[in-house]
């Protein structure tokens, strides 16, 4: 998912090597999956390595977002950035994966273009809110192990949410004169108890649901994590940091439950997530040079590894599948941080310093 910036941009962390690693255990995880291999998981709870991935990329985006608001609150400028940071991108893939449909369909080519889901796909994934997500394309992947075109996109819509939520919090510690730390706590207490609540006694959410339309776990599961993201940027100072990452470690030592257990795994990923990002243990600057291809990784890996597995000889084997699909998609990632992320980036920069002069722009390469 989108990288996002914050005071810490610019300097020496790990925070764009922390977003491509979570983007290549989405990668790995789907990989396994398309080729009918178990996915890897953590432990006996079975949390998978594709949701790991994910749980880093909300915590990284809860700390780093929570900072941005920190340092520009008007709501205006505030929904003008994570606008111009989400939806080029999004909007840029789902064009790409309807041409790609269109040159892989088994319709004949009229009946692709003029059927309406085609066009209800590109409208839905360039539109992120609009429900229900839409994953596949008529006649496309059909003889895929999922006939979807691309999976991942459908948390898209959770990362927005996820923004508009701490908008709202941001908005109401500013009415009340109050410092946002507290609307934060009781925000991921009660995330966490509705999760928990959700894990334990809830109906298992309908297959088709869980991607297409928004529902209570997922908005509770990766709610919590970014919620917590962005408390662990609210807090003044390193004591106050290791409280919090004591008391989810508790959580997860002390948990009368395995549903409690597995929520303080998930709540667990945060402090670890973020303290890695602030160092500078996967620092460097020849990757930086690259710029930041984790959104564009996380966007294009699933369309080429289900042309890999799906239009490559049957003798080409797992991993050579991979490495072709990683290869592809690494490509499209750079073309789409080049030619469509960058220059959204300086344009939301521009459009900051713009409405406030004293804003120091930090760029996220």
């Amino acid at each position: 998912m989108a990288n996002e910036d914050g005071p810490a941009a610019g300097r020496r962390n790990s925070f764009d090597a922390l977003r491509i690693a979570a983007a290549l255990c989405v990668f790995f995880g789907h990989q396994c999956e398309l080729a009918g291999r178990p996915e890897l998981t953590l432990g006996p709870l079975g949390i998978t390595l594709s949701n790991i991935g994910l749980f880093v990329f909300f915590a990284v985006s809860g700390y780093l977002v929570a900072q941005s608001l920190a340092r520009e609150p008007r709501p205006a400028n505030f929904l003008a950035a994570r606008v111009l940071r989400i939806y080029p991108g999004a909007a840029a893939n789902a064009l790409f994966c309807v041409a790609l449909g269109g040159a892989v369909t088994t319709l004949p080519p009229g009946a692709y273009w003029f059927d309406g889901r085609t066009w209800a796909y590109l409208i839905h994934g360039a539109a992120i809110l609009l429900p229900p997500t839409r994953l596949e394309l008529p006649g496309v992947f059909a003889d895929a192990r999922w006939a979807s075109v691309d999976t991942p996109i459908w948390t898209l819509k959770y990362e927005l949410l996820c923004y508009l939520g701490l908008l709202a919090l941001g908005t109401f510690s500013s009415l009340l004169g109050i410092r946002p730390k507290r609307p934060l706590i009781a925000g991921a207490v009660i995330l966490l108890l509705g999760y928990l609540w959700r894990i334990s006694a809830g109906p298992a959410p309908d297959a088709e649901v869980f991607y297409a339309d928004v529902n209570g776990f997922n908005l509770l599961r990766f709610g919590m994590i970014f919620c917590a993201g962005a408390l662990y940027a609210a807090v003044e100072d390193d004591l106050s940091r290791l409280r919090l990452a004591l008391v989810t470690a508790a959580l997860v030592a002390l948990a009368p439950t395995p549903e409690a257990t597995r929520a303080g795994l998930l709540l667990l990923a945060v402090p670890l997530s973020i303290e890695i990002g602030r160092s500078p243990l996967l620092f460097s600057r020849r990757y930086r040079a690259f710029g930041d291809l984790s959104y564009g990784l996380y966007l294009y890996s699933y369309p080429m590894q289900v042309l890999a597995v799906t239009r490559l000889p049957r003798g080409f084997g797992f991993w050579a599948e991979t490495f072709a699909a990683l290869s592809a998609a690494g490509v499209l990632a750079a073309l789409s941080w080049t030619f469509v992320e960058r220059p959204a980036l300086r344009l939301k920069f521009r459009a900051l310093a713009h409405d406030s002069p004293g804003l120091e722009a930090e760029s996220s390469a």
